[in-house]
């Protein structure tokens, strides 16, 4: 390896470690080692149109690797169904002192005016506007735009074409999956789940799942 590039570890092997693979390869300064999984059985994963993940292991590889690859970062790959996971893989990286890594696509908008929390990963077409906040290990992903002023905690994953209006303010552990649209000022609670295509204009209570136009409290995250 290029000793002047920085070593990556994707946590994850499927379909969004692929897109986030995408968005890391297009930076020459970095340099991906491959991906942890708790899926074993095959050294190597084929996600076609030659873009293949090598699986180093499962996720007690890391050690190992930081004692490797010095000034390795990490960042997580694991898609809005695997949230808890994605929520104790980010403990871990901060109990092993292994740092997250940002990643931007080159073809998402992001103002300069915009802070981007350590670990965030902006996919292709995302749009950011000027005074958002995301924390730690947010998913912004394809197509997604936040509005002006709004604030998003940590480990909050936003679906392809989700709309997320100005002075929102989004807890930690939430998903808004794909084409959700929230309302400006609206407040979604700590691990709320807000379903494809709902449009929220009121406030969502902590580990509530909403769904419709508008939305509506349907049940609670267990």
């Amino acid at each position: 390896m290029d000793e002047q590039k920085t070593p990556v570890v994707i946590l994850g092997a499927g379909g969004y470690a692929a897109m986030v693979l995408e968005i890391l390869s297009a930076r020459p300064d970095l340099s991906v080692i491959g991906c942890t999984d708790k899926a074993l059985g095959l050294s190597e994963r084929s996600l076609g149109d030659g873009v293949s993940l090598r699986i180093l292991g499962d996720d007690d590889v890391l050690p190992d690797l930081m004692d490797e690859y010095p000034n390795l970062k990490a960042v997580l790959a694991l898609g809005p169904d695997l949230m808890e996971t994605r929520a104790q893989l980010a403990k871990r990286l901060s109990r092993l002192g292994l740092p997250p890594l940002t990643a931007i696509h080159p073809r998402a908008t992001v103002s300069r005016l915009a802070v981007l929390g350590e670990g965030t990963v902006v996919g292709a077409g995302a749009i950011i506007a000027a005074g958002t906040t995301a924390g730690t290990h947010c998913a912004l992903t394809l197509g997604a735009s936040i509005d002006h002023d709004a604030r998003l905690g940590n480990n909050v994953f936003v679906g392809q074409g989700a709309r997320i209006s100005s002075s929102v303010e989004v807890h930690n552990n939430v998903v808004i999956e794909m084409g959700a649209s929230i309302n400006s000022r609206v407040v979604i609670g700590e691990s709320a789940r807000v379903t494809g295509s709902a449009f929220v204009n009121t406030d969502v209570p902590d580990r509530a799942v909403v769904v419709g136009v508008p939305a509506r409290v349907v049940r609670y995250v267990d």
